[in-house]
């Protein structure tokens, strides 16, 4: 099976940049409809704050198939000083439901979002 990680595809003959058709009348066509994304972020550390091995199986389930840094990939996610070097990016993403991308076969749940940007909040404790 092949999976599309968040990959650069060039647009199809013909078709816009985005990858949506054009209309018979040579219009393009608004093409797929994005999810909603509706993640609220945490304003404050709960009194009992996560830590990595509450999240890393999250990284684990929905990142590291794409995030390895065993291929072709964007940067590793595979560990503490990886994600921690990239929580800014890692936070906005999972904010605007950009990540994991509907084409990667990983859907991640509110819940795991959550977790995630709680533990971003709370300051990446180990």
């Amino acid at each position: 099976m092949v999976m599309a990680c968040g990959s650069s595809t060039p647009a199809p003959p013909g078709g816009d940049p985005d990858g949506g058709a054009q209309t018979p009348d040579g219009g393009a066509d608004a093409g797929p409809t994005p999810p909603t994304c509706s993640v609220p972020a945490p304003t404050a550390c709960p009194e009992s704050a996560p830590h990595y091995p509450d999240v890393a199986p999250v990284f684990e389930s929905r990142c590291v198939i794409c995030h390895s840094g065993t291929w072709e990939g964007p940067w590793p996610l595979n560990d503490y000083g990886h994600v921690a070097d990239w929580q800014d990016s890692i936070r906005a993403n999972l904010l605007d439901c950009s990540m994991p991308p509907p084409d990667a076969g990983v859907p991640i749940t509110l819940e795991e979002r959550l977790a995630i940007l709680t533990w971003i909040r709370c300051g990446l404790p180990k």
